[in-house]
C-alpha cells in the first residue's frame, strides 16, 4: 500500500513539473498563436475588403456607358474652359473621340458668343434651329446651375420655345429632363430623344468659352466600352486583385479577360451571389466581393489565395512546429544539466520559473494588445506624414500672398525710381526703355504704357497673349480720366460706356484701388494677375501715363513656385514632390511621379482636391498625397514618402517593445530568484518543525527572525505545535474517560468504541457498575467537536460519576440531571447541546428501563426470527429548552437478542455519489453482519459497512453492542 501511495506521489509530481513547464507553455504559445494569425488574417481580409469596395464603388459608377461617357464629356468641357486655348483644346478631344468611336457621335458646337463654329459642327445646316436650342440650354444650364431645384417647364425661354423642343426631342419630351446632362448625381446622363435615326441620345454642355451638343449612338451606350477600358486599367496597376465584369445570362462567363484556372472558383461565387444575394464569397482558395450595379451586370473583385499568409492551418502547424522544437532543445539541455547536477533543479530555480511561467500570460497580453497598437501606429504615422505631406504643400498655397506682395514692392521700388527721373510729365525714350525691361524682369504677358490720348506707347506680349489694344487703350484712357478729376459724356452704345463710368464700373474702381498692388481680374474672359502704376503729378490732376504688367494666372504661379521653390523648399532623402500645371508645360520634382499622378487622377476622376493613399513606385511602396491649393487650383501637386521609412520606425518601436518584455522577464528571473531564497529559510524552519510534529515533540519552537509573514506564520505555528500540545493532553485525558471497550457482564456480552474525527471528540459512550444487579448503559453525542466538544463530554462523564445510586436507577431523574447542567453552561459564547441515552438493565432478567434525549433510535435485533426494529423514544436533546421533557420507556432483552447503540456518524455517512446511508440500510447491516460476539459484531459493522461506505470522516462515530446469550 505504501509503495502505491508513493508512486502515486512521485506520478503526481512529475505530472505537475511536466504540466507547468511543457504543457501549459505549449497550450499558451498554441492559443496565442492562433489569436495573432487570426488577428492577422482578419486584418489582411478587412484591408482587402475595404481596397475591393473601393474599385466596385468606381465600377458601379461607371458601370454603363452612359454614366462613362457623361463623365467623360463633363471633363473635356471642365479642361476646356481653363485652357490657354479652349478651343484647341476642345477640338483635340473631340477628334480622339470620333477617332476612336467611328460614327457613334456627332457635334454641335458654339464658341463664346453662342456662334456655331461649323468646322467642328456636324449640322451646320440648321442654324436658325441651333441658335434657338443654344438660347434654351443656356438658359436652362444657368437656372440649374444656380439652383437644382428649379422647374425647367416655368423659365421664359423654355415656355416660349417648348414647341420648337418638343419637336426636335420628341413628343414625349419633358422639359424637366433637360437636367440630366447638368446634375452630378446617379441619375445624370445623355438625354433620350426620338430623333428617329440611330443618334437617339443628346448631351449638351453650355458653358462661357465652348458649348457644345452631342448626339450619341443608342447603339454606343448599350455596351461596356467604357467599364471594359476601366476594368482593363485596374487590372494593369500590378494590384493582386482581378477586376472584372460579366453579363447575364452567361453571368459566369467574363467578358473582361480573367485567368483560366481560377474559373471555377469564380463561378461558385457569381452561382453564390446569384441565387443567395451573398455580396462576399470565400473559400480556401479566393476572396470574391461582388456586385450588382445594373440588372445584367455582375462586377467582381477576385483574389486569389496564392500567399502563405491566407493558409492559416499553414502558417500555424509551421510556428508552432519551430516553438515545439526550440522547447524540446531547451529542455533537453536541462536535463542535460539536471542528470549530472541535480541541485540544478533547486527549489530556487523551480520558484524562479514559475515565477517566469506566471509572467507569460501577461506578457501573451501585452504581445496582443502590441499587435493592436503597432497596427494603429502605422496608421497614425501614415496619417502623420500624410498630414506633413499637405502641411508642405499647403505652405506653398499660403506663400503665394506673401509673394504677391513682395513682388509688389520690388515693382513699385523700381516704378518709383523711374517716375522721379520723369521731367515736366514726358517720359522720354530711355525710361521707356527701362519700363519695357520690366516685362522680361518680371516674366510678364504683357506690358502696356498708356498715354492719356488713348496712344499706346509701349506694347509687348508673348505669342499667347495677344491684347485687344483698342480694349487697353479705352481701360488706360478710363483710368487717367478718373485720377485727373475728368469727366466725359459717352454716346450711348458706347462698347467703353461702362469702363469710362466710374460710378457704375465696378471693374474700373477694382484696378483703380489696387494701383501699385498685383490683384487678379477678368480680361476678355480670361482671369489675369496685374499691376497698375500711373505717371504724373497726382496732386495738381496732372496723370499722362498708365504702365500696367499682365500675368496669365498659370504663369504668374510658375514664378511664384519657382521663387519658394528656390529660397523655401530643401530636397530631403524621404519626401518627394512633384508640381505640374493642369493647363500647361510647367513642372516641378521628380519626374518619375508625373506618371504616379496621372494614374492617381484617373483611378480618382470624381475626386479631384484631395487625395490620400498608398502607391507603388518601382516596386517600393510610397505613401502619398495629392491636393491642389486654393490659390493654385489649376496645379497638381503629389507629396510621396517610402513605406519602408514608415517600416524602420515601426521595427524600431517593435525592437523596443521586445527589449522592454526581455528585460521584464530577466527582472523577473532575478526577482524571482532572490523571493525563493527568501522563501528557503522560513520554510526550511517549517519543515524541521513539521517533522517534529510529526516526532510528537511538540516541545520544538521555530525561531522568530522576522516580523514579516513568515514570522507571523512561524508564531502561528508555535502556537499550532503548543496547542497539538495541549489537544494531546486532552487527548490522553479523554481517553482515559472512556471506561474500555469490552466488558463481560453475566449473560451479557458487550462491547462499545468511539472513534473520533479529530484529536478531541464530542461522542461519549459509558458502561458502568449501578449496584449487583443493575449495570448503567450510556451514549451521547455532543454538538461540535474540538475542546469544547470535549469538555462538554467530560463534564457529563463528571455529573453522572457523581449521582446518588437512586438517580442512577431512574432513568428520567438522571437525564434530568444533566439538562439541568447543560442549559445552565449554555450562553452566547458557548452554546452546546448533547443527544443523550440511558439504559439501566437488570443483569438478573434482561429488564431494561431506559430514556431518550433525541439521540438516534436504539435498535433491538432478533437473529433467531431474522428480524431488526428501532425504538422510537421521542424527546428533546439535553440543553434545549427549560425543561427536560424526557420519560422511561421499558423493553426486555431475551437469549440471542442484540441492543445496538450508535451515534448518527454512521447513518449520515455519504459516499463518493453524495447518497446518505440512512437507517434503512444500517438496519439491513445489522442484521446481515450479525455476530454473537459483540466485538465481532462492532467490527463487521465498522469494516465492512462504515469503511466500504465512505472513506471520509465527517462525524465522530461511536457504537455499543448489547448481546445477550444463553
Amino acid at each position: 500500500m505504501e509503495k502505491i501511495k508513493l508512486y502515486f506521489q512521485n506520478f503526481l509530481s512529475y505530472f505537475v513539473l511536466f504540466f507547468c513547464f511543457f504543457l501549459f507553455p505549449i497550450f499558451l504559445f498554441y492559443t496565442s498563436l492562433d489569436i495573432v494569425l487570426e488577428s492577422k488574417v482578419n486584418s489582411l481580409r478587412q484591408s482587402t475588403l475595404e481596397e475591393m469596395d473601393n474599385s466596385l464603388e468606381y465600377l458601379n459608377k461607371y458601370s454603363n456607358n452612359k454614366k462613362y461617357f457623361h463623365y467623360l464629356l463633363s471633363k473635356i468641357s471642365d479642361y476646356s474652359q481653363d485652357a490657354s486655348d479652349p478651343l484647341e483644346y476642345f477640338t483635340i478631344n473631340i477628334n480622339n473621340i470620333k477617332a476612336k468611336y467611328p460614327n457613334k457621335f456627332q457635334f454641335v458646337v458654339w464658341n463664346e458668343k453662342g456662334e456655331i463654329i461649323k468646322r467642328l459642327t456636324d449640322k451646320s445646316s440648321y442654324s436658325y434651329v441651333l441658335n434657338k436650342l443654344y438660347e434654351s440650354l443656356y438658359e436652362v444650364t444657368n437656372a440649374v446651375k444656380d439652383n437644382s431645384s428649379t422647374k425647367i417647364s416655368n423659365l421664359s425661354l423654355i415656355k416660349k420655345n417648348i414647341s420648337f423642343l418638343q419637336s426636335f426631342f420628341g413628343r414625349i419630351f419633358v422639359p424637366e429632363k433637360l437636367k440630366k446632362p447638368i446634375i452630378n448625381d446617379y441619375n445624370s446622363g445623355p438625354l433620350l430623344t426620338e430623333l428617329g435615326h440611330d443618334f437617339s441620345y443628346v448631351w449638351f454642355s453650355m458653358k462661357p468659352k465652348v458649348s457644345f451638343l452631342c448626339f450619341i449612338s443608342e447603339s454606343l451606350l448599350n455596351e461596356y466600352s467604357g467599364l471594359n477600358k476601366i476594368v482593363n486599367s485596374l487590372n494593369s496597376n500590378e494590384s493582386r486583385i482581378i477586376y472584372g465584369f460579366s453579363k447575364i445570362p452567361n453571368y459566369d462567363e467574363p467578358i473582361s479577360e480573367f485567368p483560366v484556372k481560377y474559373q471555377s472558383n469564380l463561378c461558385l461565387a457569381l452561382a453564390t451571389f446569384e441565387n443567395g444575394g451573398n455580396d462576399i464569397f470565400e473559400n480556401s482558395e479566393s476572396i470574391v466581393r461582388m456586385s450588382m450595379p445594373q440588372p445584367n451586370i455582375r462586377a467582381f473583385c477576385f483574389l486569389p489565395k496564392i500567399d502563405d499568409i491566407w493558409n492559416h492551418d499553414y502558417q500555424k502547424k509551421y510556428w508552432f512546429g519551430i516553438f515545439i522544437c526550440v522547447l524540446l532543445m531547451i529542455y533537453s539541455f536541462i536535463g542535460f544539466w539536471y542528470l549530472y547536477k541535480q541541485n540544478f533543479f533547486s527549489i530556487r530555480w523551480k520558484l524562479t520559473i514559475l515565477f517566469l511561467l506566471a509572467n507569460l500570460a501577461p506578457i501573451s497580453i501585452l504581445g496582443f494588445v502590441t499587435k493592436f497598437y503597432i497596427d494603429h501606429k502605422r496608421i497614425s504615422l501614415i496619417n502623420d506624414i500624410t498630414g506633413n505631406i499637405e502641411k508642405n504643400i499647403r505652405e506653398i498655397d499660403i506663400q503665394y500672398n506673401n509673394f504677391i506682395l513682395s513682388y509688389s514692392s520690388k515693382l513699385n521700388s523700381i516704378v518709383d525710381e523711374i517716375s522721379k527721373k520723369i521731367n515736366n510729365n514726358e517720359v522720354n525714350q530711355a525710361q521707356i526703355q527701362q519700363l519695357s525691361s520690366l516685362y522680361d524682369e518680371f516674366e510678364a504677358s504683357s506690358a502696356f504704357l498708356i498715354a492719356s490720348d488713348s496712344n499706346i506707347i509701349l506694347y509687348r506680349h508673348d505669342k499667347k497673349n495677344l491684347m485687344s489694344k483698342e480694349f487697353m487703350a479705352g481701360i488706360g484712357r478710363a483710368i487717367l480720366l478718373y485720377f485727373n478729376n475728368i469727366e466725359i459724356s459717352v454716346k450711348k452704345g458706347d462698347i467703353f460706356s461702362t469702363i469710362y463710368d466710374p460710378e457704375t464700373s465696378g471693374f474700373l474702381r477694382t484696378i483703380i484701388k489696387s494701383i501699385g498692388k498685383i490683384s487678379n481680374m477678368l480680361v476678355g474672359g480670361k482671369s489675369k494677375e496685374y499691376y497698375c502704376r500711373t505717371f504724373g503729378d497726382k496732386e495738381k490732376y496732372n496723370n499722362n501715363y498708365v504702365f500696367m504688367l499682365l500675368w496669365d494666372i498659370d504663369a504668374f504661379q510658375n514664378i511664384s513656385l519657382k521663387s519658394y521653390l528656390k529660397n523655401n523648399y530643401k530636397e530631403s532623402n524621404k519626401y518627394d514632390f512633384f508640381i505640374r500645371s493642369k493647363h500647361s508645360r510647367f513642372t516641378y520634382g521628380s519626374k518619375k511621379l508625373e506618371r504616379v499622378l496621372g494614374s492617381i487622377l484617373a483611378k480618382n476622376p470624381e475626386k479631384m482636391d484631395n487625395i490620400t493613399g498608398e502607391v507603388l513606385i518601382d516596386n517600393k511602396k510610397y505613401v502619398f498625397a495629392y491636393l491642389t491649393g486654393v490659390k493654385f487650383k489649376d496645379w497638381s501637386i503629389i507629396g510621396v514618402y517610402p513605406e519602408e521609412e514608415i517600416d524602420k520606425e515601426i521595427n524600431l518601436l517593435l525592437i523596443q517593445i521586445i527589449a522592454v518584455a526581455f528585460i521584464s522577464l530577466l527582472f523577473t528571473i532575478i526577482i524571482g530568484h532572490i523571493l525563493s531564497i527568501q522563501f528557503l529559510n522560513p520554510i526550511k524552519n517549517l519543515g524541521v518543525a513539521t517533522l517534529a510534529i510529526g516526532d510528537r515533540n511538540f516541545s520544538h519552537r521555530i525561531p522568530i527572525v522576522d516580523k514579516d509573514e513568515f514570522g507571523y506564520l512561524n508564531q502561528i505555528f508555535n502556537r499550532v505545535i503548543e496547542g497539538l500540545g495541549d489537544f494531546e493532553v486532552g487527548k490522553i485525558v479523554q481517553e482515559s474517560l472512556f471506561p474500555g471497550n469490552h466488558f463481560n457482564i453475566g449473560n451479557y456480552d458487550i462491547f462499545g468504541r468511539s472513534v473520533v474525527m479529530t484529536t478531541l471528540g464530542g461522542d461519549y459512550y459509558d458502561c458502568f457498575k449501578i449496584n449487583d444487579d443493575y449495570q448503567g448503559i450510556i451514549i451521547g453525542d455532543v454538538s461540535g467537536h474540538g475542546i469544547p466538544a470535549g469538555l462538554m463530554m467530560a463534564m457529563a462523564k463528571s455529573s453522572v460519576l457523581s449521582a446518588p445510586e437512586e438517580v442512577k436507577l431512574d432513568p428520567t431523574a438522571l437525564t434530568t440531571r444533566l439538562h439541568k447542567m447543560f442549559y445552565a453552561v449554555n450562553n452566547e459564547r458557548l452554546k452546546r447541546m448533547m443527544t443523550f441515552q440511558y439504559f439501566v438493565l437488570n443483569i438478573k432478567t434482561g429488564h431494561f428501563i431506559c430514556t431518550n434525549a433525541g439521540h438516534c433510535f436504539p435498535v433491538k435485533v432478533d437473529n433467531n426470527s431474522k428480524s431488526a426494529e428501532y425504538f422510537e423514544f421521542i424527546a428533546n436533546p439535553l440543553g434545549v429548552g427549560k425543561r427536560c421533557r424526557c420519560k422511561n420507556y421499558e423493553f426486555d432483552l431475551k437469549d440471542g437478542e442484540s441492543l445496538v447503540l450508535y451515534t448518527d456518524g454512521i447513518v449520515e455517512a455519504y459516499n463518493e455519489a453524495g447518497e446518505q446511508f440512512g437507517y434503512e440500510r444500517f438496519k439491513d447491516s445489522l442484521l446481515k453482519y450479525y455476530d454473537s460476539n459483540s466485538e465481532n459484531y462492532y467490527y463487521n459493522i465498522y469494516n465492512k459497512v462504515y469503511k466500504e461506505w465512505t472513506n471520509k470522516a465527517d462525524d465522530d462515530l461511536t457504537i455499543i453492542i448489547v448481546n445477550r446469550n444463553e
